[in-house]
């Protein structure tokens, strides 16, 4: 017997290694975009959040400077307490809550900033001034 069996060499790869292959390959593609989903939502609403801050500081800055008298007497009267800001090419909602604090002339004012048409607010910063005479 000349022609003796001779082991087969496999050539390629199985359909079950294929398929295990390509369902690994899948799972780590999903998790791969569930992850760039998540990290441009967190980006979106850091902008956001960054964007209101910057709104609630600049509403606090003005009764500072109010607070320091800096600017004429007739243009501290005429601040008004609500409005919209343009910040990041979006319209912002805020609104300036003034209470008196414990203390002679210390007051309160908190500064809450959301999207205009939105309801919740995206920052809320505050500050005790002393009103000077």
């Amino acid at each position: 017997m000349k022609h003796a069996f001779r082991a087969r060499r496999p050539r390629g790869f199985t359909l079950i290694e294929v398929a295990v292959a390509l369902a690994i390959l899948g799972w780590v593609m999903g998790s791969a975009l569930y992850l760039v989903q998540q990290y441009a939502d967190e980006r979106v609403r850091l902008r956001e959040q960054f964007y209101a801050s910057q709104v609630s500081w600049n509403r606090l800055l003005e009764r500072y400077q109010d607070s320091e008298k800096w600017l004429a007497p007739t243009r501290q009267s005429q601040r008004p307490t609500k409005g919209i800001a343009t910040q990041g090419n979006q319209k912002w909602r805020w609104n300036l809550e003034i209470k008196e604090a414990m203390g002679n002339d210390l007051y309160r004012y908190q500064a809450k900033v959301g999207l205009q048409g939105g309801d919740t607010d995206r920052a809320a910063l505050f500050v005790y001034l002393v009103e000077r005479n």
